[in-house]
């Protein structure tokens, strides 16, 4: 892994990502960018994932409608599933509420949901100290390693990492893994692409 202070100049991960967000700004240009960076860990967690990083592009700017640098101002932001060299449209967000473009996704993602109605509400209200609280600091859950209460992965790849990392850190014998990942694909089958 790389340093902490190198994160900022390390490249995006276009194949390793959960998540592909392209930013259409005012003034024509666009934006784009990817939810990991090579040499990095993303949070097994990915609806986390997903609401910090929307915070974030709050908290930089882009979502917040009345921030004084107009090279900020955008008409829209774009979140895509990446499933590299393919990507699906699951979001748009706009200053002042958010479309969810793939009605699926947001069953199964209803975390992220509950957090955009939140959020939007907030910022409706102008209550900035809510919009910092809604970010997601710690992991409480999926504390259980073999927890297959919600869906935790989005590809199978991210799976596979998952069960391969238990297995080195000896959390998962061999055998619990292949029985996670039989359950885990039962339960949350996964797209053929």
């Amino acid at each position: 892994m790389l340093k902490n202070k190198k994160f900022g100049k390390a490249s995006w991960d276009v194949f390793d990502s959960t998540y592909l967000q392209k930013i259409y700004l005012q003034n024509g240009n666009v934006l784009t960018g990817y939810s990991k960076r090579v040499g990095f860990a993303e949070k097994n967690d990915k609806q986390a994932v997903l609401i910090n990083w929307i915070i974030r592009m709050h908290k930089a700017g882009y979502l917040d409608e009345f921030y004084p640098d107009a090279k900020r101002r955008i008409r829209s932001i774009e979140y895509c599933l990446n499933h590299h060299p393919y990507q699906r449209l699951i979001l748009c967000l706009f200053y002042n509420y958010y479309e969810c473009m793939d009605s699926r996704w947001g069953v199964e993602n209803r975390e992220v949901i509950y957090f955009l109605d939140n959020f939007y509400q907030a910022i409706k209200r102008g209550d900035i100290h809510k919009v910092k609280a809604l970010y997601i600091h710690k992991k409480t859950r999926f504390s259980d390693p073999f927890d297959l209460s919600q869906r935790r992965f989005i590809t199978r790849k991210s799976l596979n990492a998952y069960c391969r990392q238990m297995i080195k850190s000896n959390t998962f014998t061999e055998e619990q893994a292949k029985s996670f990942y039989a359950k885990y694909t039962e339960k949350y089958p996964f797209d053929n692409h």
